[in-house]
Formats: C-alpha cells, sequence, structure tokens
C-alpha cells in the first residue's frame, strides 16, 4: 500500500497537486497488502470512513470569511485574497485545487469495486454513494472558484495525467448534479446506517439546495429544501450561543451535517487558531473580525446603527459613554449573535461561567489598550471557541464543524422565493424565525427589493465565519462594491488622541477574481491547462 500512495502522490504531482499525506483513520498501510485490504469488511468500510477528511479542513471554514469583506487573517495567504494582492502562486488558492483529494476518492470507489463480491450489494451501493458524495461535494467547490477544471473520475496512469486539460464549468456541474440526483440519493439508503456524521438522505436534499440556489436555480432550492423541512428531522437549536460550543455536540436537531471529532483521538486546533487573550487563553488569534462586519450586526430595536445613530437611542448614549468607559457599553445593545460570534476590545472573557479578565487587558480593572501587533483590528473570531475549563484542556479541541445546517435551509428557501418574488409571506415568516431565536424583532412584509437586502443582512449576521460570506458575495456579484477600499477595525484610543476607528489596510478589487487563476505549480506541471482570463 506505500507503493500505491507514492503512485497518487507521483499522479497528483503531474497535476498540480499540493498533498500527498496518508489516508487518515487507516492502519500502517506498508503492513497491509492492497488485496487484503479490499478483502476485509471492516478494513473497506474504514476507508469509506477516511474519505468525509476530504470534505473540508475544520480551519477552512472559519478561514474562509477572511477571503471576504468579514474578515482578515494574520497569514499572508488568505490575506492577499482578502485585499486583492494575490497571484497564481497564492498558497490558499493552491488548497483549493483538490485534486488530490480527487486521486484518493478515485481510489477509494476502484477499491469499493474490487471489494464488492466480499460485501452485499446494499453496503456497496451505501458506500459507493458516500464517496461520490463527497466527491461530488469537492468538484462543485472547485468550478466555484475556478470554473472550468479538469474532470478525473479514475485514477490516471504518469502518461494520462499529462492529457488532462480543463472541462467546461458546465460539463463539471453536470457531472456533480448527476452524481447527485442519478446515484447517491437512490442509493444513500440502500444500506441504513444510523452513525452519526455520515451523509444521509436529506444532506444531499441540503446540498443540493446549497447548489442550486449558488446556481440561481430557485425553482429547485424551493424542491429540495421541502425536502429537507417537511422531513421532520430538523429544526432550529434553542440557543444561538450554544449551537457553537461543543455543549451541544451529540443532540442537535439544527445539524444536517458535519465534520465530527472526538477527543482524544480526532481533534482539530481551531481554538488556538481563532483565540489569544492575554493571561488566560493562548493561542495564535488568526482569525479577526473586521469593523464592516460589526457594523452590520443591527442594535437590540431592530434599526441598524446608523439609523440609531440618528435617532439618538440607547445605542447612542452608550457609544458615548465608551469614549471614557473601557466596559464598551456600546456593544450590549446590539443583536446578541455579535456576542456569539465577535471578542470585541475590553470585552469580559467568561470561562466556564466566571469572569477571568477583559479582552486585551492582563488586569481587569487597569489598560486601555487591545495589543496591536497580535490583533490588528481589535476583534477577534470567538464563534467555534470552547470556552469550558482551563486552556490545557483544549489545546486541540473536539467541537464539531457544522456545513450544513437547518437555520441555512430556512434562509436558502426565503431567498429563492424572494428571487422569485413569489409568496413574499412565507420569505418574511423564514426569515423571522431566524430572528425570533435571538430576540430580535420581527421584520415586516416589504417590496422585493427590500427584502432581499433583508435576506442578504440576516444571511451575513446569522452565518459569518460559517465559510459562507465568500460564495454569497461571489455569487451576488457585488465583490466589486464590497472587496475594494480601506478597511477598518475596532475603535481604540490611541495615546493623547480621541476614540476612533482603526485603520486595518486598503483593499482592491479586479473582476478577474471573480474567478481565482489556476495555481501556477498545476500550469507549470501541466502544459494543457489554460489559465483564466487576466491572470
Amino acid at each position: 500500500m506505500k507503493t500505491i500512495n507514492k503512485y497518487l502522490c507521483a499522479i497528483a504531482f503531474l497535476l498540480g497537486l499540493v498533498s500527498c499525506d496518508s489516508f487518515l483513520t487507516t492502519p500502517p498501510l506498508d503492513q497491509i497488502s492492497e488485496d487484503q485490504w479490499w478483502n476485509d469488511k471492516s478494513q473497506t468500510e474504514m476507508m469509506v470512513k477516511g474519505a468525509y477528511d476530504y470534505i473540508y479542513d475544520t480551519e477552512e471554514v472559519a478561514y474562509r470569511d477572511c477571503f471576504s469583506d468579514n474578515g482578515m487573517r494574520r497569514s499572508s495567504a488568505q490575506t492577499e485574497i482578502g485585499n486583492g494582492t494575490y497571484t497564481t502562486q497564492n498558497s490558499a488558492v493552491k488548497d483549493e485545487w483538490k485534486y488530490a483529494s480527487i486521486a484518493k476518492l478515485n481510489y477509494i470507489l476502484e477499491g469499493l469495486e474490487k471489494a464488492r463480491d466480499k460485501i452485499t450489494e446494499a453496503e456497496y451501493l451505501r458506500f459507493s454513494a458516500e464517496v461520490r458524495f463527497i466527491r461530488a461535494f469537492v468538484y462543485y467547490d472547485m468550478i466555484f472558484y475556478f470554473g472550468d477544471v479538469p474532470l478525473i473520475t479514475k485514477t490516471l496512469t504518469v502518461a494520462e495525467s499529462r492529457e488532462t486539460s480543463r472541462q467546461p464549468r458546465q460539463e463539471v456541474l453536470d457531472f456533480v448534479l448527476s452524481e447527485l440526483e442519478d446515484f447517491v440519493l437512490p442509493n444513500i439508503n440502500a444500506l441504513e446506517i444510523k452513525e452519526s456524521g455520515r451523509v444521509n438522505e436529506q444532506t444531499v436534499n441540503a446540498y443540493l439546495s446549497r447548489i442550486y440556489l449558488y446556481e440561481k436555480d430557485y425553482g429547485k432550492v424551493l424542491e429540495y429544501t421541502d425536502k429537507v423541512i417537511k422531513s421532520g428531522d430538523y429544526e432550529l437549536y434553542a440557543d444561538y450561543d450554544e449551537l457553537f460550543r461543543p455543549q451541544s455536540d451529540g443532540n442537535n436537531k439544527e445539524v444536517i451535517f458535519e465534520r465530527q471529532y472526538s477527543s482524544p483521538l480526532v481533534v482539530h486546533d481551531l481554538n488556538r487558531n481563532l483565540s489569544y487573550v492575554s493571561g488566560v487563553y493562548s493561542g495564535w488569534s488568526n482569525v479577526l473580525a473586521l469593523n464592516e462586519l460589526v457594523e452590520e450586526y443591527e442594535c437590540l430595536n431592530g434599526h441598524s446603527v446608523s439609523e440609531c445613530e440618528s435617532l439618538d437611542c440607547e445605542y447612542v448614549q452608550k457609544r458615548k459613554d465608551a469614549e471614557t468607559d473601557t466596559h464598551r457599553g456600546e456593544f450590549d445593545f446590539r443583536d446578541p449573535r455579535l456576542n456569539t460570534t465577535i471578542t470585541w476590545p475590553y470585552k469580559e472573557w467568561i470561562v466556564d461561567g466566571n469572569v477571568r479578565c477583559r479582552y486585551g487587558v492582563d488586569d481587569p480593572n487597569s489598560g486601555d489598550y487591545v495589543q496591536k501587533e497580535t490583533h490588528m483590528t481589535g476583534y477577534m473570531c470567538e464563534k467555534w471557541i470552547d470556552l469550558r475549563g482551563e486552556y490545557a484542556d483544549r489545546t486541540l479541541a473536539d467541537k464539531n464543524m457544522t456545513i450544513l445546517r437547518y437555520g441555512d435551509i430556512l434562509l436558502m428557501r426565503a431567498e429563492a422565493l424572494i428571487e422569485l418574488n413569489q409568496n413574499l409571506a412565507e420569505a418574511v415568516s423564514l426569515i423571522n424565525q431566524i430572528r425570533r431565536r435571538v430576540g430580535m424583532p420581527e421584520i415586516e412584509m416589504a417590496s422585493q427589493s427590500v427584502l432581499r437586502e433583508k435576506l442578504r443582512h440576516e444571511r451575513r449576521v446569522e452565518t459569518a465565519f460559517e465559510g459562507l460570506r465568500y460564495f454569497d458575495i461571489i455569487r451576488w456579484r457585488i465583490a466589486d462594491k464590497v472587496k475594494k477600499g480601506k478597511v477598518y477595525g475596532a475603535r481604540m484610543k490611541a495615546v493623547n488622541e480621541n476614540m476612533d476607528h482603526k485603520y486595518v489596510e486598503e483593499r482592491f478589487w479586479e473582476d478577474k477574481m471573480y474567478l481565482f487563476p489556476v495555481p501556477q505549480e498545476a500550469m507549470d506541471n501541466n502544459g494543457n491547462l489554460v489559465q483564466n482570463p487576466d491572470w
């Protein structure tokens, strides 16, 4: 099996691939021959389970918002995509060219053919449906980022790999939809598996809802969201904050699909990637929110921040008080989802229910400044962080990472209704279900254009740092408006100066960026690949 992995890596290199890591969740491959592997049912199923690793890296979910107007990352690769200075050699772009994953998924599917006479037909169909779902998932991500991509459905020889070229986006999209609708859906229930975390019928319906939303086929969105809703299997989790903490794992009817973890064997390091609170919680603070996102969260009365400033409401007084009071009460009179998602300057850091300090201040009774070098914007991403116990207990965390959830299904359906200008009362009701959960005032019936903006606002604040914002601004074709110009961080007190928003950077946009460039490494290794326009 070592030689097989080396073989896959060689093909991967010629295709411009980026990773030759061993299959996860498998025993040492040099101790088991290929024939032995596929002759054993338990090992065959273990390989199928290992395929789930190719959906997403857990950190990738939060990092993707750094491509957008929601945030930035301290790492240069994601920052360059965010500010528009990236090139064909950007490592984050290369990471999205996921042919290492495709090669391994194709290998598993071919292995299932070898194992077919060692397992039942129901097992073969079920296992194949799972792996083909994951492969379709990976392919759709790639066509969203790159447009035309090579369509490879088998392991290749070195010579064959040199002949690969990019297939039209529509051809690959048709393949993805055919895989999901014509094979995965009919066969995912061939064998009943109640093991959580694995693909089921509603996972497929939910993902098809997302694809059709991104492709602007709103009738299909209504068809597939209706299946998820009418299944009766899902509902909104009562506590929005707890939804993103480990306490919700295992008993959460909002989650439709997730990457699962279990300490101590299967863990991730998202905690330390996101966090850094001096003296309380070590980490790297890699994902930082921008003020443009923070200002999107409404005041508790349902008005925007700018509307409240003109109305001279309670928010305005709290904002004035913040000039002299570092408790920053201005953030208390805001949509509760802000508190879940972002740690702002001088916010009380609560661990196991006890106040440990204020963010950025070693001594909770003194200090006016957030550490500039660590927190470039003054706003830290708090969503997903495990706030239980001491830091040593959660250096490597096991919070499951949500990929598809019921709240997004409601918003997808609402968006489809609004874009069709059809049954707007239902769209309003769906949005209000989301708002009622966090105690925000309901929106009222309005015109299609007004409801479109209401929906887009709701998606942004509801799903911030869940990896969806970049997809939204690209498919809505608004990146030229929201990813250009100066961006700012928190209002912080500079020495001998008044409180003011911290300038972070200037961002640039060209329309060629609606598609990523083909990674330069892939171009260098395969002369048949053609670069995207203007790159």
